[in-house]
C-alpha cells in the first residue's frame, strides 16, 4: 500500500491513558482519521483538551505549524467502545480501520481478551498492534484466529517527542504486517526499529533496566549517592548516547580494548535475577517516586516541573537537529 493510499485511512487507538493520546496525535499529524476509544467517560472527555495542549506545545516550539496542528486536532474523535468505533464500517458507511493500536493497562489477560475481540470484529486486512512495553506479543495474540496480523508497536513516553517505535514480531507475525506498520510510522515521522524476536522487554527496556539494575546496586553498596549516579549518566556518557549508540562506541574505542575491560569488569557487575532489595524496600515504605514525593530522590513540585522542562527541551533540540539533517 502506498503512502497516498495510507493517508486519510482510519486508525483506532484503544485506551485514552498516558500513551493513547500521544499515539493518536502521531497519526492525526500524518493525516489519518483517528478514533480513540475508552470505557472511562472522564478520560474520553479529556482527550480533546490533552491533544490541544500537546499540539499547542508543538506549535510553540516550532515543531509543527498552527495550521497543521488545527488540522490534526480535527481528525481525532472519541468512542465509548470498540463496537462504537467500528460502527461506520460494520454498517457499511466507511472502510474498516487500517490499524488498531492498543494502549491499555499492562495486564496480559486484559490484552488477550481485547485482541480476541478485535480479531473477531475486524477483517484480516486490519493490522492489530499492542503498545505494550515488554509483554509477549505471541501471548497477547494467543486467542486470535489470525495472529499473523498482530505485532507490537511500542511507543516511548512522551510519544509526541520521542521518535523511536519498536515494531515487535510475535511468533506468527507476518513480514507484510511489520512492513505496513513500519511504513505507517515512517510516514508519520517516526523511527521504527524491527524487533525480530519476541523477548521480554524487547530491546529498549532490556537495555534500560540493565542500566537501572546496576545503578541501584551502586547506590545500595554505598559507591555513590542516587544524585551522583544520575550525574555520571546525564553529565557523562549519557551525553553522547543520543548521538553515538553503545555498539558504535565499542567500535570507536576498539573492540580489543572493550574485550580487555570486559574480561575483568563484567564479573563484578550486578547480575541478580531478582529485583533490587533497595527498590523493594523503598516500595514497601510507600516511597514510590514522584507520586509520593520520595523515591531514590526527594521530589517537590518545583523539582518535577524543572526536570520535565529540561527533558522536553533536550528532546525538542534533538528533534530539530534530526529534522535539520533530513
Amino acid at each position: 500500500m502506498s503512502s497516498v493510499q495510507q493517508q486519510g485511512s482510519t486508525i483506532v487507538v484503544v485506551g485514552a491513558g498516558l500513551m493513547g493520546v500521544g499515539v493518536a496525535q502521531t497519526f492525526a499529524q500524518a493525516g489519518h482519521r483517528v478514533v480513540v476509544t475508552d470505557t472511562d467517560q472522564g478520560r474520553r472527555d479529556e482527550v480533546a483538551t490533552r491533544l490541544a495542549a500537546q499540539l499547542d506545545f508543538m506549535v510553540l516550539h516550532d515543531l509543527i505549524g498552527a495550521e497543521a496542528a488545527a488540522g490534526a486536532a480535527g481528525l481525532v474523535a472519541t468512542a465509548s467502545s470498540i463496537v462504537e468505533a467500528l460502527a461506520p464500517a460494520t454498517q457499511g458507511r466507511a472502510p474498516y480501520p487500517l490499524m488498531v493500536v492498543e494502549a491499555v493497562n499492562e495486564d496480559l489477560a486484559l490484552k488477550q481478551r481485547l485482541f480476541a475481540e478485535l480479531d473477531a470484529s475486524t477483517p484480516p486486512t486490519t493490522i492489530l498492534c499492542s503498545n505494550t512495553s515488554g509483554l509477549s506479543i505471541t501471548q497477547i495474540a494467543r486467542d486470535t484466529v489470525s495472529p499473523e496480523r498482530v505485532c507490537g508497536a511500542h511507543f516511548w513516553n512522551p510519544p509526541h517527542l520521542i521518535p523511536l517505535v519498536e515494531v515487535v514480531y510475535g511468533e506468527s507475525t507476518s513480514d507484510s504486517t511489520a512492513d505496513l506498520v513500519v511504513s505507517l510510522l515512517e510516514d508519520a515521522g517516526k523511527t521504527p526499529v524491527r524487533v525480530r524476536r519476541d523477548v521480554p522487554g524487547f530491546v529498549g527496556n532490556r537495555l534500560q533496566h540493565a542500566l537501572q539494575r546496576e545503578a541501584m546496586a551502586l547506590v545500595a553498596a554505598g559507591v555513590a549517592t542516587a544524585e551522583e549516579v544520575d550525574l555520571v549518566v546525564t553529565q557523562g556518557f549519557g551525553r553522547r548516547l543520543g548521538v553515538v549508540g553503545p555498539l558504535a562506541v565499542c567500535d570507536m574505542c576498539g573492540l580489543d580494548l572493550i574485550l580487555q575491560v570486559d574480561s575483568y569488569l563484567l564479573r563484578n557487575l550486578e547480575s541478580s535475577p531478582e529485583p533490587s532489595p533497595l527498590l523493594a524496600e523503598l516500595v514497601s515504605e510507600g516511597a514510590v517516586g514522584v507520586r509520593s514525593h520520595r523515591g531514590f530522590l526527594e521530589w517537590d513540585e518545583k523539582r518535577v516541573t524543572s526536570m520535565i522542562a529540561a527533558r522536553d527541551a533536550a528532546l525538542i533540540a534533538a528533534l530539530k537537529a534530526r529534522d535539520a539533517k533530513a
